[in-house]
């Protein structure tokens, strides 16, 4: 996707929400008025009591600052141990397998985990093939990964020649995996015998059984980059020139969508003081970069040394509209003015109200 680099500015506002046994911060973006739209967010939205707010300008690239403050002194003497605790953050990303060299495994053995569908491709019955293919070593999971590509890509040939359009493609390869191997060897040699009453919304997850499976048996998220991945893509990128060409054709124009972004926090060291920084990351395909390295990038662009994170604020994005970017969630019972004096981070131009808080 092409991005558009806008001139963007506005204002971050930090305040604070509490419960008996837990502090609640939040960042929230509100934009400036000439970039606003809608019902996008204002400073009456901010939830809790304001603590402090700093202004932003800046070109909108891949990632650029939002909150840049001093970390107080509580922190001085281990960031890390200060920066932790966040119980809001994201978990850590997947870990990439690559997997496209592996031996694939026999049809005795790959079979077994797709009869466990008993030919439903729904929820459950996909839990309960990735909960057996979970029960084996580590390495066989990636083999099976990397069997069923094998066959997907033999597949995509047939139904492609067979004249399926690449917005069905992936759904029908995995219903055709799921149904078993008397269908896969039956649609192999005649695209024909496929029944699109196979397919449903879930049909495509046959495909990635293997990365539910790994995550059950190692406790991690992967994400296993086999064979069929880069086919996977260009028929991606096909379906979607269709669903252009064919709003084109209706008459129908498709705006450029409007920006959105993730918000991700790090403590750094910058020309010998510790600060507190959050970013936000705009939220497209960067050219096969990760979100974490575009952020360490905008947040150490000052050669800034990053000590802790980035941390990226679970389950949020902001566009257009602005509002709340990023939350730290603290479970503790220290008084609200002894937790902001440890804890939040103040601009050195700054519009406090609120809390008074000793420095």
């Amino acid at each position: 996707m092409e991005m558009r680099r806008l001139l963007i500015g506005g204002r971050t506002v930090r305040s604070i929400e509490t419960t008996a046994r837990t502090r609640t911060e939040w960042f929230s973006v509100i934009w400036a008025a000439e970039q606003r739209r809608g019902n996008a967010a204002s400073r009456a939205d901010v939830p809790g009591r304001v603590l402090s707010e700093q202004l932003f300008s800046a070109p909108s690239d891949e990632a650029f600052i939002v909150w840049d403050a001093d970390v107080p002194s509580a922190g001085h003497a281990d960031p890390i141990t200060w920066f932790a605790g966040n119980e809001l953050r994201d978990p850590p990303p997947p870990i990439h397998k690559a997997v496209s060299l592996l031996r694939a495994l026999s049809d005795e053995e790959f079979w077994p985990v797709i009869d466990a569908l008993q030919g439903r491709l729904w929820d459950r019955s996909l839990s309960v093939a990735a909960g057996l293919l979970a029960q084996a070593p580590e390495e066989f999971i990636l083999r099976w990964a990397q069997t069923a590509a094998v066959k997907a890509l033999a597949l995509a040939d047939v139904l492609e020649a067979g004249g399926i359009g690449a917005f069905d493609e992936i759904h029908a390869i995995g219903a055709v995996v799921g149904k078993g191997q008397r269908a896969f060897d039956e649609v192999l040699s005649n695209a024909d015998a496929f029944d699109s009453s196979w397919c449903t919304d879930n049909s495509a997850h046959v495909l990635t059984l293997a990365s539910h499976a790994y995550e059950r048996r190692t406790g991690m998220s992967a994400d296993i980059h086999t064979a069929f991945q880069p086919r996977a893509s260009e028929i991606g990128a096909r379906s979607e020139a269709q669903v252009a060409e064919r709003q084109k054709q209706r008459g129908i124009k498709s705006d450029a969508p409007d920006p959105v972004f993730r918000a991700a926090r790090a403590v750094v060291r910058t020309r010998g003081a510790l600060r507190e920084r959050i970013v936000l990351v705009r939220d497209v395909e960067h050219s096969g970069r990760s979100l974490e390295d575009i952020a360490e990038t905008g947040l150490a662009a000052d050669e800034s040394e990053i000590l802790a994170g980035p941390e990226f604020a679970m389950q949020r994005a902001i566009g257009s509209w602005g509002g709340e970017a990023f939350a730290i969630k603290r479970r503790t019972t220290l008084s609200v003015p002894a937790y902001v004096e440890k804890y939040s981070s103040v601009p050195t131009v700054e519009a406090r109200s609120g809390i008074q808080v000793r420095r």
